[in-house]
């Protein structure tokens, strides 16, 4: 039984399926967005948020400069989400890294970016508390942060404004196929919405949800931790992550960054974190070991932060690719369109990967280049558009 129906169905309100209700209902489209828990309360609600172009993936670059501009433009349009142009360091522990962190910046440079490699002088003078033995750092001054939270609801007022409709605690049990095509969507109390066309933006619910229609995605979950001190005074100015270093990242993925409250929000993930599907359906505590080196990193570089005090912690899944890129584009029956697999980086590419999927939809050429996120890559098949 039929119990409503839209033309486009968006399964899941991250960041990522926010935006893309949005762009959809602003060119026109009935959208309906469906979430199964609160709005933005997975990963996106956890995510540091960080708006960047440095260090990412060159071949990228397009997508990622749109996109940082794009969320120039919507603070502008809209504000309210906490957007801050704070710029980001990336420190380099070691002397033989140093030819690391340059050949980045001689790469991002050369395409028309800014970057520049500092000494540690000039490292201070930028973030004037980070006295750790830092022998350097990349600092790219165009890099900001939003406010994950208010990000997402931004997005989804937007959306509403244009016409589309939000429910959320309303968990997708499966796809609706019938004849080689994307019928709707069905819910666990088992209504259905009918809807001919139906974008998966769920993490790390992607390809449990694409399974049911016989698609078979290279999703897993990865764990996302997170700590935050109690409110300080302005202290840390800037992002503060590590550079990749020889044979990988010498401190592993590492970002600092004081929040507009106050709270200091950091993190140091050394390795590990990718489980089988079913672990992001499970509210899980912080690991002792994250919590012990990610302290570590943060006192090694901000000694003075010795004696402050950790507030609170939060663990939420991300969806990860064999590839750590997105994976954008139809696959499976006709009308199904993918986009997931953020590796952690969603909100970077939210707006661009909007644009994407609203210009697939449509029939009409991408302006990026999305054979890199093609769905069917892994398999050799060619269920993208591209």
């Amino acid at each position: 039984m039929v119990n409503d129906t839209a033309e486009v169905v968006v399964v899941g309100a991250g960041i990522v399926g926010a935006a893309i209700a949005y762009e959809l209902a602003k060119r026109g489209h009935d959208v309906l967005i469906v979430e199964k828990g609160t709005l933005g309360g997975a990963v996106s609600g956890a995510s540091l948020a960080c708006i960047s172009t440095h260090m990412m993936d060159l071949d990228e670059l397009p997508l990622l400069r749109w996109s940082c501009e794009a969320w120039k433009r919507l603070h502008d349009e809209f504000g309210g989400f906490e957007y801050h142009a704070c710029g980001q360091l990336r420190f380099v522990l070691r002397d033989d890294d140093i030819d690391v962190a340059r050949r980045w910046v001689d790469a991002e440079r050369g395409v028309g970016l800014a970057p520049e490699l500092l000494d540690p002088t000039q490292v201070r003078e930028v973030e004037p508390l980070l006295e750790g033995p830092v022998v350097g750092a990349s600092w790219s001054t165009a890099d900001a942060v939003v406010n994950p939270f208010l990000a997402v609801r931004m997005f989804l007022k937007a959306a509403r404004s244009q016409g589309a409709r939000v429910r959320a605690h309303c968990p997708v049990e499966a796809l609706v196929e019938s004849d080689g095509a994307i019928r709707g969507v069905r819910t666990t109390d088992r209504e259905v919405v009918a809807a001919r066309q139906v974008v998966l933006a769920a993490g790390p619910w992607t390809a449990r949800l694409a399974a049911t229609v016989d698609l078979a995605l290279p999703i897993k979950p990865r764990k996302a931790q997170c700590l935050a001190t109690v409110r300080m005074p302005p202290s840390i100015r800037r992002v503060v992550g590590a550079c990749e270093s020889g044979g990988g990242v010498e401190a592993g993925y590492t970002q600092i960054q004081q929040a507009h409250n106050g709270q200091i929000l950091f993190n140091t993930v050394l390795a590990g974190g990718q489980s089988d599907d079913g672990a992001q359906d499970n509210v899980s505590q912080v690991d002792e070991p994250f919590v012990r080196d990610s302290v570590a990193t943060l006192l090694m570089l901000f000694p003075q932060l010795l004696d402050v005090a950790l507030l609170r912690s939060w663990v939420r899944f991300e969806a990860v690719t064999p590839d750590d890129r997105f994976l954008i584009g139809s696959g499976g029956p006709d009308g199904l369109w993918i986009a997931a697999g953020d590796c952690g980086t969603g909100f970077v590419r939210a707006p661009a990967i909007a644009r994407c999927v609203a210009d697939m939809l449509t029939d009409e050429t991408p302006i990026f280049d999305t054979s890199i996120y093609a769905p069917g890559r892994f398999d050799g098949s060619k269920a993208a558009w591209a």
